[in-house]
């Protein structure tokens, strides 16, 4: 049952980086990507569609999305079937119903959120007859996720330190608050109260924000959950660095690997000029979560890089091309593609401001004042001295930026479409070869549309409006 349950936390990995980065922050007016014109690869063009809001029914990487939160539910059933035929003790059993239930939770949170209505499995699939379901409304879907994850933190146990990655109440509660602030009926007292709850149970921000993302310092304090990974030969290793750095045959100046390439594989997720340039002056986490590759352009125009500088370093202009990469997971490894990265899923300075957010929301702004404060002093900022919901989304955007929320919190916050069309008309400055197409935002594209093949082998499924 451990070796099961952790083959469940496994499917987590589809949900981080590989899809994760696409639909959570390239999809947001965080980043963009370097359009490589020597690879028009359908699996190049797909992830680009994601960002442009020009995504079909058979995009890779949508419909990846998808079967992966189906394979974790799909092996969190299994888990949750066995579990109570067995004799072990109530106390073992209640360990594992209480990790599979917040996984499944999980999975299922991602899922509503990406596609609205889907298809509710609660059991082991046996047979043709329970293989084949239509979709359930997002109120039933809800209703269960919040059914699973009230189970969850009733039987999880409370975080210790040092944290070995299993859930624990803390992920399960602040899981929680995000759907209570999520679905459509939304419960902001109810969200308060999980929030509050974390606050009292040893969590605490680290006292620099690169330690967070430190590789020695996985699993710390200021982690609420996070998708493990190890680097090594057991196949367990993390990568999404090589596709956040820029395309370049001499990858090794950055990544410090020899004879280190990302022609394949690098040039996504890039922070925009606006996004470098919103960071407040004086902000410490600009200089961990964003470098900057200096050198010069081949004649395939990719990078030759000669040197990684900070932003805002004045010898950037000494070179002829430049070009701005993700820096948090830049971690020293000794094999290309091989880091040892986690992916941070829940952190405290997530549940501070997240807390500010739900008491704002609640006409409540000066109680939310401490709990932005304690994340901008972190990264020496002076106090606000009044705070919004635009205040909380900026220092949001700020300190979760290039961890996939920032899509997720235009969604919950009704900012979307008005910020993402505003980001279309700005990137269409910056990248001047986006078609006509890209970006005519709908309310129907905040859904992705349930992939074609499923349409086909399940005909009690309907497409999302707008595809």
């Amino acid at each position: 049952f451990e070796q099961a349950i952790n083959g469940t936390y496994a499917s987590l990995r589809g949900l981080s980086a590989r899809q994760g980065y696409l639909m959570g922050e390239m999809r947001s007016d965080n980043t963009h990507y370097t359009r490589y014109k020597a690879d028009r690869g359908l699996h190049i063009q797909y992830r680009e569609n994601i960002a442009d809001f020009i995504v079909d029914d058979q995009n890779q990487w949508t419909n990846e999305m998808y079967y992966s939160c189906y394979y974790g539910i799909s092996r969190a059933n299994k888990v949750l079937a066995y579990i109570v035929k067995s004799d072990f003790d109530t106390e073992f059993q209640n360990q594992i119903i209480g990790q599979a239930k917040f996984l499944r939770a999980s999975f299922y949170f991602q899922l509503v959120q990406c596609y609205g209505d889907v298809c509710l499995y609660l059991d082991e699939v046996t047979g043709f007859d329970n293989a084949f379901l239509p979709r359930s409304p997002v109120a039933d879907v809800y209703d269960q996720i919040i059914a699973d994850v009230k189970d969850a933190i009733d039987k999880l146990p409370v975080v210790k330190f040092p944290q070995n990655g299993s859930a624990t109440k803390g992920a399960a509660k602040m899981l929680y608050a995000y759907v209570l602030m999520t679905k459509p009926n939304r419960d902001y007292p109810g969200a308060e109260v999980q929030l509050k709850d974390i606050q009292g149970m040893g969590y605490e921000l680290l006292g620099d924000y690169a330690d967070v993302f430190d590789t020695s310092k996985k699993n710390g304090k200021e982690s609420i959950f996070e998708i493990q990974y190890q680097m090594g030969d057991q196949g367990q290793q993390s990568n999404w660095l090589y596709f956040f750095i820029p395309k370049t045959k001499n990858a090794e100046i950055i990544t410090g690997v020899p004879d280190c390439s990302t022609l394949l594989t690098g040039g996504w997720n890039v922070p925009t000029p606006a996004m470098i340039d919103s960071y407040e002056e004086g902000d410490l986490r600009l200089e961990p979560s964003i470098a900057i590759a200096v050198g010069s352009l081949d004649d395939a125009n990719t990078l030759v890089v000669e040197d990684v500088l900070s932003v805002g370093d004045p010898k950037i202009a000494d070179y002829k091309a430049f070009l701005p990469f993700i820096n948090k997971y830049r971690h020293a490894h000794s094999k290309q593609e091989n880091t040892d990265d986690n992916w941070p899923v829940y952190r405290y300075a997530d549940a501070l401001l997240l807390l500010a957010e739900c008491l704002v929301e609640q006409g409540r702004a000066a109680d939310a004042l401490p709990y932005i404060n304690q994340v901008r002093n972190r990264a020496g900022l002076p106090d606000v001295a009044s705070v919004t919901a635009e205040v909380i989304a900026n220092e949001r955007k700020h300190e979760l930026a290039f961890e996939n929320h920032r899509w997720y919190d235009l969604l919950r916050t009704g900012k979307a479409i008005e910020v993402m069309t505003a980001y279309g008309q700005y990137i269409k400055t910056i990248d001047p070869e986006l078609p006509e197409r890209t970006y005519q935002i709908k309310q129907e594209y905040l859904l992705y549309p349930i992939q074609y093949r499923e349409l086909q082998i399940n005909d009690l499924l309907k497409q999302n409006q707008g595809y």
